[in-house]
């Protein structure tokens, strides 16, 4: 049964959509809504009711998003939250507590931590934004490390014409060539509106190329109620619902069965300074109710921020924060978690400390999601008789058995006696200790011999050669 409050957004939003419509900034989008027999005044396209939910209708309710390696390929909207970490910020934190611009041994660290951690099945080919090359070429020299030192899927940057293009042609070389791109997608972008109900050049152009080549779009808009949406939460998801079904219904003109993300980040302004609030529960409301609407439209989803904080230091707000929002997207059925691990200072900021305990909270919550089994070995009726009333279960074979496998075992966290002094101490080491054995653990993935040269050369008609950390 649809609650009121999901009919009500959506037939207010199906009024603001044929009342204001959807702008984008690009000629090609225009001429493909005329086409299609949409309204068009100037770079605005209005929708009616039936034309757009005969578009959204067409789009897939989930698909598979592959990497180079074809074992590791996720299902994306089968109810279960896979989690992407942090990407796109400036700034780095380092462990001594200093602060600078980003760089691209940063964001080789990231990469290797990210592909050996089994909590992140897909990639952020930008973990970091690294200030030290050239920024029109960032992407080539991101993606090369990405696809020199991971295998699995990955979210890509977004950019114009030629970052759209190298992204599309490297990763066609990645993965056995433009037929096997055809056939499933093996990347995936954000396609972010411009709030209020707009799309940009950028934007709009790289929406509808992914569409063309069939790989993945995440319509996400990241409206702020009181400053680029309206004040009240209702009234600014119901232009955020207006914003992300436009960009999927342009999707669908392009490609008929596009596949597309439903993407709902809204959060509020700090009115005080005019700032995103990414760690306010609003984000967490936001994330319940696009869920709510995803389901409705029968879509996949990207609700939330994954573990985004204002907090611009590793420690008990940033712990709250990004506990709030990983647990309240997953909670509320999200497809994929972006920003979910490492991320400082309102999308500004990577660290490292931060990552691992970020990692820990996508453990701890994919522990809850998985919930238990119930069956004759596990109700444990024969234990019980056994060792109750008056004995105990460390010692017997049931618990030996079961003991790694029931209980959810932490790096970060402690368990044990309260001590007198040092706790924080203890609680820092304990966190860089897990920082060292992850960096560690990384393995580089079985890559084909000649997959590093086939880039290089590549890259060199496009006049980069990728800086290699």
């Amino acid at each position: 049964m649809i609650e009121q409050g999901v009919k009500q957004i959506h037939a207010a939003t199906m009024r603001v959509l044929e009342k204001k419509g959807m702008v984008f900034h690009l000629p090609e989008a225009v001429e493909l809504a005329k086409k299609h027999g949409l309204r068009v005044e100037g770079e605005t396209v209005y929708f009616t009711e039936k034309q757009l939910m005969d578009l959204i209708a067409l789009a897939p309710s989930r698909f598979v998003l592959r990497g180079s390696n074809a074992d590791k390929g996720v299902l994306i909207g089968d109810y279960k939250t896979h989690h992407i970490p942090g990407g796109g910020p400036q700034f780095f934190l380092e462990e001594n507590g200093h602060l600078r611009d980003a760089e691209m041994k940063d964001h080789l660290r990231f990469t290797k931590m990210f592909h050996s951690a089994d909590e992140i099945p897909i990639m952020a080919a930008l973990c970091v934004q690294p200030g030290d090359i050239n920024p029109d070429d960032t992407v080539g020299h991101v993606l090369y490390q990405m696809f020199t030192h991971s295998d699995k899927p990955f979210l890509t940057p977004a950019g114009n014409e030629r970052v759209t293009r190298i992204v599309l042609e490297m990763t066609a070389l990645a993965n056995g060539g433009w037929s096997e791109m055809d056939k499933e997608a093996r990347v995936m972008v954000v396609a972010n509106p411009l709030s209020p109900l707009k799309m940009d050049h950028h934007a709009t152009y790289f929406l509808m190329e992914f569409a063309r080549r069939n790989q993945a779009i995440v319509v996400a808009p990241c409206a702020m109620a009181g400053s680029t949406a309206p004040m009240t939460l209702a009234g600014a998801f119901v232009q955020t619902n207006a914003e992300t079904l436009a960009g999927i219904a342009l999707a669908q003109m392009v490609r008929p069965g596009a596949k597309c993300v439903y993407g709902f980040l809204t959060t509020a302004s700090d009115l005080k300074t005019g700032s995103i609030a990414c760690g306010a529960p609003e984000q967490a409301i936001s994330a319940i109710w696009g869920g709510k609407l995803a389901r409705f439209y029968k879509l996949p989803s990207r609700l939330g921020g994954g573990g985004i904080t204002d907090a611009d230091v590793t420690g008990v707000q940033s712990g709250y924060e990004a506990m709030m929002n990983i647990l309240a997207a997953s909670e509320a059925g999200s497809s994929i978690s972006f920003q979910a691990a490492g991320v400082l200072g309102s999308f500004n900021c990577m660290n490292m400390e931060k990552a691992v305990c970020d990692l820990e909270i996508i453990g701890m919550v994919n522990r809850i999601n998985r919930d238990i089994v119930i069956s004759p070995e596990t109700l444990a009726e024969d234990v019980i008789d056994k060792v109750a009333p008056n004995g105990q279960y460390l010692t017997q074979p049931h618990t030996v058995k079961n003991c790694r496998k029931e209980i959810f075992l932490p790096h970060v966290s402690y368990r044990g006696p309260m001590t007198r002094e040092h706790q924080h101490e203890s609680e820092r080491g304990r966190i860089l200790a897990e920082v060292k054995r992850r960096e560690e653990a990384y393995s580089a993935p079985d890559l084909p011999a000649s997959l590093a040269k086939d880039m290089k050369d590549y890259l060199a008609k496009e006049g980069i050669e990728p800086k290699i950390s």
